[in-house]
């Protein structure tokens, strides 16, 4: 199975070894693993496959945490982790980097599906990825083969080349563009993987179909489960996809029945959970 960590695990961590092996020496024995397992095949976007800096192609490295010169600090930047236990609360350890998990696809936004966790971007025949990508199970993941940059064709723009992709130096979040965050140990902007809650409460949920803010943070459609048919008319009205109204919130049969979550992965070898089923 592909994983984020077998794409990018020799560049990315090389410089972090010693690192990561102090981490280790004295972490907590207890702590909980990495929920994923690192068994997903994911990747976070247009830097999201971190690593050092390719030859040529603009330095010798981001400008985050490689250099070790202090800790991570999540408030600010997406940092590293091998355990749940390192992670800030509200956030998972999902395949070496501590994020606010999906669990659905809805929390990823129009581009994005969840896939083992993480929001990455879709892709299909109309649909393909962008130069240095290639289209796997519907999602874009980097492609060692083809790609943006290396030692015979670096970035422009300022951008450097980190794992054969053309991304933004960062220490932190705000140094990236909008839509990305700071991958704190290869000091790249990559996708933000994580899920982005929408709203506090309801009248933050503009729509011409009313919607109500869930506990989930996010903007739910509504329906009348005493109505004849329980609201499923009502909810195929707004959504084909709709499959039940359940509690008075349109859902679709992924939200009904997931045949995976991140709580619960696939259990078969080789299989990712894409959309909550396992591909």
């Amino acid at each position: 199975m592909l994983t984020r960590s077998t794409l990018r695990n020799t560049l990315r961590f090389a410089p972090l070894f010693a690192l990561l092996g102090a981490w280790a020496a004295c972490g907590d024995p207890e702590a909980t693993p990495d929920v994923t397992g690192g068994g997903s095949m994911t990747s976070t976007g247009t830097g999201g496959d971190s690593s050092t800096t390719s030859s040529g192609s603009g330095g010798a490295g981001g400008a985050g945490g490689a250099g070790g010169a202090s800790p991570c600090d999540s408030a600010t930047a997406t940092c590293p982790c091998k355990l749940q236990g390192e992670c800030a609360e509200g956030t998972l350890c999902v395949d070496g980097l501590c994020i606010t998990p999906c669990d659905f696809s809805y929390q990823c936004g129009g581009d994005k599906v969840c896939a083992n966790g993480e929001c990455v971007t879709k892709c299909d025949g109309a649909f393909p990825c962008e130069d240095g990508y290639k289209c796997t199970k519907g999602i874009c993941i980097p492609d060692p083969a083809n790609p943006q940059c290396g030692a015979g064709a670096p970035c422009t723009g300022g951008e450097i080349c980190v794992g054969g992709l053309c991304t933004t130096a960062c220490s932190k979040n705000a140094d990236c563009p909008e839509g990305e965050v700071c991958d704190w140990s290869s000091g790249s902007c990559i996708q933000n993987p994580s899920a982005q809650p929408v709203c506090t409460m309801t009248s933050e949920c503009q729509s011409a179909t009313p919607q109500v803010c869930g506990q989930d943070g996010f903007c739910h459609f509504v329906c009348d489960p005493a109505s004849a048919d329980m609201g499923v008319g009502q909810c195929k009205a707004i959504d084909n996809r709709f499959v039940k109204c359940d509690n008075g919130i349109c859902k679709t049969q992924e939200e009904v029945s997931p045949e995976c979550t991140t709580q619960n992965p696939c259990k078969d070898v080789g299989k990712d959970c894409i959309s909550n089923k396992c591909i």
